[in-house]
Order: C-alpha cells, then sequence, then structure tokens
C-alpha cells in the first residue's frame, strides 16, 4: 500500500526527444504538426462536451 501512495519519478526523455525531432523538421512539417494538434484537440473537447449534453439531456 505505500507504494501505491508514493510519489513515481518521471522521465521526461519522450518529451525531449519529441521536441528535437520537431525541431529539425521543415517548417511546412512543423505548422502541419501545429495544426493537427488543435484539430485532435477539438475533436477531444468535443466529444467531452457532447457526452455532457447527452447525459445533461438524459437527466
Amino acid at each position: 500500500m505505500g507504494l501505491l501512495g508514493a510519489p513515481m519519478r518521471l522521465s521526461a526523455q519522450g518529451c525531449s526527444q519529441c521536441k528535437d525531432n520537431a525541431s529539425a523538421m521543415p517548417a511546412s512539417a512543423q505548422a502541419g504538426y501545429r495544426q493537427a494538434i488543435v484539430l485532435l484537440m477539438m475533436a477531444g473537447v468535443g466529444l467531452f462536451v457532447g457526452t455532457l449534453v447527452i447525459l445533461r439531456r438524459n437527466r
């Protein structure tokens, strides 16, 4: 039980590798990634809000 409550050390190596790879890409590819991130974020928010609306109507 003590191990479950203890904070674990997180490694950010994956994030730094992704940043290095993204900075080595051409500007057009970087812009495409930025647009894709926004699109995926909007899809996630839309699903969340849609679920809340459906749950609110069925209540």
